[in-house]
């Protein structure tokens, strides 16, 4: 009863319309709301979201053309994997999140690029649903066309945890890389050890590693929970000085994208908290647990990175540098945090 007085008191002072700090106080309440509901109902219900799959692809193309948080994720991820194929004449891609492909053009315009000939390249994405993955394959099919790249697609229609060594479609001769970005934390913590193995039997030449940098998986709610309001804290802050004070664009994509991460985080528990984000730190241990190594990102990688930031007006962006990893930061927040390993 205290609580529902508590949380009652703070429905009426909060607004998702306010400054950054009102708006994530906003998502919050509405996170313990659920939190305090679903000790009476089985489940916490669900957040709203858009019933068209157009208007969710529409609210992803406004955070990767809006924040660089993203395009960071890619362009460093794409780097690494560049100079691990420098010298290759037929490449493998494994994609473990594929979504819409939005990481690959860029990839295969630097192949199509390189001095000596393309290289026949092969992606094999992967992703929930088998028929968004091909209709993603189409289009990578088409563009890869276009720009004279020899180009091969495999759809893979799978949960991470489900997958099995057949289904990445290794062929020898080929340099391999794999690629997870903001996935493997989604991963079910008792099947994560087993895909790191079957990946580091496949022997890539690199897997490039994204993650959001913050410690979201610990056993106390509480310190999840001041962690959470710390790190997306700075994430309404930067999303305040990119978009105007009444921009309706902000509003879609902090109700439709980072309102539903942060209810999961709060308001789930057990097998509905999937929102399981780790730092640095702890994805290191992990790593090197199954074998692999770090791999420096390049000086390259680094310049490419502060290009990009470049691009925006907003003074707040920082990137550092962590024993050969990149963090892309907010003020005095690391956000996003990027790394490479080999076998």
């Amino acid at each position: 009863m205290l609580a529902r007085r508590y949380l009652h008191h703070l429905n009426r002072v909060v607004t998702p319309l306010g400054d950054s700090m009102q708006r994530v106080a906003a998502c919050f309440t509405d996170s313990l709301s659920a939190r305090l509901n679903a000790t009476l109902t089985p489940k916490p219900s669900k957040p709203l979201c858009p019933s068209n799959s157009m208007e969710v692809l529409k609210i992803y193309q406004i955070v990767y053309q809006a924040c660089p948080y993203v395009k960071f994720a890619h362009f460093t991820a794409n780097q690494a994997i560049f100079e691990a194929f420098e010298t290759e004449d037929r490449v493998h891609v494994i994609d473990l999140d594929i979504l819409q492909g939005y990481q690959w053009p860029a990839f295969m315009q630097a192949l199509a690029a390189r001095p000596t000939t393309a290289p026949f390249l092969r992606i094999t994405g992967v992703g929930p649903s088998l028929d968004a993955v091909r209709e993603t394959g189409r289009c990578l099919t088409e563009l890869a066309h276009s720009l004279r790249i020899p180009f091969e697609f495999h759809a893979v229609g799978e949960q991470l945890e489900d997958l099995k060594p057949h289904m990445l479609h290794r062929r020898v001769g080929e340099a391999l890389a794999v690629n997870a970005v903001n996935r493997l934390h989604r991963v079910p913590g008792n099947h994560l050890g087993n895909l790191l193995a079957m990946i580091r039997d496949q022997a890539p030449n690199i897997v490039t590693l994204v993650e959001q940098e913050a410690s979201h998986n610990g056993p106390y709610f509480l310190g999840r929970f001041l962690e959470a309001l710390h790190y997306y804290s700075a994430i309404f802050d930067s999303l305040d000085a990119t978009f105007p004070a009444d921009s309706a664009q902000r509003a879609k994509v902090e109700q439709y994208i980072f309102a539903p991460e942060i209810r999961n985080i709060v308001a789930c528990e057990g097998a509905e908290r999937f929102e399981r984000h780790e730092r640095l730190e702890k994805w290191r241990k992990i790593m090197e647990g199954k074998g692999f190594k770090g791999v420096a990102l390049s000086p390259n990688a680094v310049t490419q990175s502060k290009i990009l930031l470049g691009l925006y007006s907003c003074e707040g962006y920082r990137l550092t540098e962590d024993k050969g990893c990149l963090l892309l930061g907010w003020q005095d927040r690391a956000i996003v945090a990027a790394s490479a390993w080999r076998c």
